[in-house]
């Protein structure tokens, strides 16, 4: 027996000294460039404008064609992109963004200090631009200086850093060689995008996928990928059958049940996270009784939002305040009032306004003229749990005795609807209440979160979007608060203006809250390594596509002798992982 074992040891030991140049081990190396990786989307894009876009399925595709001076990483942290530096005067009016040399467009044209000017000028010169930073209003000057690759911009007042850093330098800058001949910007949809970005945009079949390449003249280390093609898969079954069988590498927001089939899956792991994403119910207030503060009380205090959360949303994220801020955020104010579901309140803040059920005994109240109160909801028909949602609120409203007949609609012409760019009259503003999301507040760290909001001055607080006819004393007031925050420095006064805010919206309900989003992500983990993880995202995000690479072994020379155990385990390993990837 132990000369078969010394026979056997001797035979692995020859063949390990012969394929010393092949024999491979896992070890990661520095990365490499190569594979494709392949992701789920729902539906396809509307637009790929990146001034005009407004959903997460068009800023998805477009955050990877094109790049901003300034990116957040995954810990919402201010990193370099195209703006290698930045500096500041000591009264903060005066910014100035050192512009890294070598980043070309994708087409070779090099990437100048004329196209951040091109693209500066271009959204300081229209106000309307939905995918503008509010600070272009208060922008007086730019000027450019090319001995230095630097280019300023000039405020008439001091802004924060953090709306400089967090707002105004992560807009995209476009190339002004091709934007300079496009006509009418809000009807262009950009179906061929052409940046500066990781990748390179190549193919769009509708319906089935688009197709992005490795950007060869990337001017940050990466992508290691040679290809990201986002399939385009409306069923989330379909899409987890498409990862669990390596058709597809990552997907978002699985159901519960999908989630526990992934939790067993050894090639699948699953990241929970939060979302600055916030649903709401907006109540068109230019339409009675939607103008009514008693009557927008009563329907928040007639939904179940923590049963939404726990139904629609499965259990993931948190019931939204009143306020509209972030619960975990630094500047949430605790003591607002908080509508906790009450059928009974609810029904009696109904009566107590005159809203009775007098007529037919049909279960449905009149307001005093005698008329239903009988709305139309509008919501996404491309978003399954928004659609839920809705669901929920049609019985929780028919519980108080209010009507409400769901309508689903394309996010395109909802969008239009609510007073989004495109939107013309008699469409615009026709609607009862609609169902709606966004994101990019970020009220948890942000002290200006408030300002475009919910401010009169700013395009989306405005009396143009979402909240039609919100006005009077509380929007004044709000706008007032807004623009003193801008002004102020000192954190205790900001913290308390903040609170007043949150108060005042708490109270008035321009929007009814509902939910925070919380985030589930699939990713397998036996094709690719370097995934980038943090608080609000997952491992699909900017920071990931610059980082992620094939997991390859890498070549290694055989150890003497005394480390051949250490290779025979090695042997096995690979033979388990090779059996893994197949």
């Amino acid at each position: 027996m132990k000369n078969k074992l010394l026979i056997a040891a001797a035979v692995l030991f020859a063949a390990l000294m012969t394929t010393s140049s092949s024999m491979s081990v896992l070890a990661q190396d520095d990365p490499f460039v190569g594979g494709s990786i392949t992701v789920a989307s729902g539906t396809d894009p509307l637009t790929l404008n990146p001034l005009t876009y407004g959903s997460i399925y068009e800023g998805y595709i477009i955050d990877f064609v094109y790049d901003a001076l300034i990116a957040l990483d995954t810990e919402n942290n201010p990193m370099p992109i195209l703006a290698e530096s930045w500096e500041h005067s000591t009264d903060n009016t005066v910014w100035n963004f050192t512009i890294r040399s070598g980043a070309v467009w994708h087409d070779g044209i090099p990437l100048t200090l004329d196209d951040v000017e091109y693209t500066w000028n271009l959204k300081l010169g229209d106000a309307g631009l939905p995918r503008r930073s509010w600070l272009f209003d208060d922008l007086i000057g730019i000027t450019k200086f090319p001995a230095e690759n630097k280019i300023q911009a000039e405020f008439d007042f001091s802004p924060k850093s953090a709306d400089i850093l967090l707002d105004f330098a992560t807009g995209t800058i476009l190339p002004e060689h091709i934007w300079d001949a496009v006509g009418d910007i809000y009807s262009f949809n950009n179906e061929e995008p052409l940046g500066s970005g990781p990748f390179v945009f190549e193919e769009w079949e509708t319906g089935q996928f688009i197709k992005l390449s490795r950007n060869p003249n990337y001017f940050l280390d990466g992508p290691w990928i040679e290809e990201l093609i986002v399939q385009l898969i409306p069923s989330t079954e379909s899409q987890y059958y498409a990862l669990s069988t390596g058709e597809i590498e990552m997907m978002g927001g699985p159901p519960p049940e999908l989630e526990a089939l992934a939790e067993v899956d050894p090639n699948i792991e699953v990241h929970e996270f939060y979302q600055d994403y916030i649903m709401y119910l907006t109540m068109n207030q230019r339409r009675y009784p939607n103008n009514v503060l008693e009557f927008r009380q009563a329907v928040l205090t007639g939904i179940n939002r923590d049963e939404i959360v726990d139904i629609a949303r499965y259990g993931r994220g948190l019931t939204c305040p009143a306020s509209m801020s972030l619960p975990y955020g630094l500047y949430y104010n605790p003591d607002i009032p908080q509508y906790d579901y009450d059928v009974a309140a609810a029904k009696a803040l109904l009566d107590s306004i005159g809203f009775t059920d007098d007529i037919g005994s049909d279960g449905i109240r009149e307001d005093a003229n005698g008329t239903d109160l009988s709305f139309e909801l509008l919501v996404s028909a491309e978003a399954q749990e928004s659609v839920d949602t809705a669901k929920l609120i049609e019985d929780y409203m028919a519980d108080i005795g209010v009507e409400v007949t769901l309508v689903p609609i394309l996010f395109d012409l909802l969008w239009t609807y609510v007073g989004g760019p495109g939107g013309t009259y008699p469409d615009k503003y026709d609607y009862d209440w609609a169902f709606l999301g966004w994101v990019g507040f970020w009220s948890d760290f942000y002290p200006n979160w408030a300002y475009w909001m919910f401010s009169a001055d700013r395009w989306w607080g405005s009396d143009e979007v979402n909240i039609p006819g919100w006005d009077g004393t509380p929007k004044d007031d709000v706008t007032a608060l807004c623009d003193d925050i801008l002004y102020t420095v000192n954190e205790t006064e900001i913290s308390e203006k903040l609170d007043e805010i949150q108060m005042i919206v708490a109270t008035d309900l321009p929007y009814i809250p509902i939910n925070v989003l919380g985030g589930v992500a699939l990713y397998r983990t036996d094709e690719f390594a370097g995934y980038v993880m943090g608080n609000t995202t997952g491992p699909d995000n900017w920071m990931t596509w610059l980082n992620l690479h094939l997991i390859e072994p890498v070549e290694t020379e055989v150890a003497p002798a005394f480390t051949i155990i250490a290779a025979v385990v090695s042997v096995f390993a690979v033979a388990r992982f090779r059996k893994r990837k197949k």
